[in-house]
């Protein structure tokens, strides 16, 4: 059985992260994506949008084909 999956540099969130509490946000994804675990990444809505701020990746769960993402909000470069 194939299990492809994604490595990501930068947390792509197309608008669809749902705030947990203060910084913290959780972000669900199709497929199997992995991201370097306490590493500041830059955080953008598309892969063509400029970096809305850094974040850092502290938890990632897989489950039937899905990636639950959760992250820190460390810098934010303005609020649109």
């Amino acid at each position: 059985m194939n299990m492809p999956f994604n490595m990501h540099t930068s947390i792509l969130t197309n608008g669809t992260e749902k705030r947990l509490e203060g910084n913290t946000f959780k972000l669900e994804l199709e497929g199997y994506h992995l991201y370097v675990l306490n590493n500041i990444q830059n955080v953008q809505k598309t892969e063509k949008s400029q970096p809305s701020g850094k974040g850092k990746v502290i938890e990632i769960n897989w489950k039937e084909n899905k990636t639950q993402l959760t992250y820190e909000l460390v810098d934010l470069h303005n609020v649109n």
